[in-house]
């Protein structure tokens, strides 16, 4: 049959509303790393991404959910922290997407008949 006994899931999961995306993991990996980081310009770097392509993403979805997400920290120039309803979402969706890869992990290794782990590339340090 296969080559291992083991394997690495991989998955992609978002949520659309009214056909449009709402909140997926990219968005969501944004807020932690701004959350972690305290500026998007180092939240960027740390995606491999441009500031522009950070700043771009992180306003479509402030304009998709319909509130801002992240507030500038008064007298730290471009600091920011997440809004407390961009708080809550983040950690709501990551919970959510840590159970789906949970289930996913244990049905894949049931049905194939192999350890399958986890990528690690969407983590909290604190969910593990």
């Amino acid at each position: 049959m296969a080559k291992s006994d083991q394997a690495t899931l991989r998955l992609r999961v978002w949520i659309e509303q009214e056909n449009d995306l709402y909140i997926g993991i990219g968005s969501t990996l944004l807020l932690q790393h701004i959350e972690k980081l305290g500026s998007l310009r180092k939240a960027a770097e740390a995606l491999g991404m441009s500031y522009r392509r950070a700043w771009g993403k992180l306003k479509s979805a402030e304009e998709r959910i319909g509130q801002p997400l992240v507030e500038k920290t008064k007298g730290q120039g471009q600091r920011f922290n997440l809004s407390p309803f961009g708080k809550e979402l983040m950690e709501k969706f990551l919970e959510f997407y840590l159970d789906v890869e949970n289930y996913a992990i244990e049905k894949a290794s049931d049905i194939l008949e192999m350890q399958v782990g986890k990528s690690g590339e969407f983590y909290r340090d604190d969910k593990e």
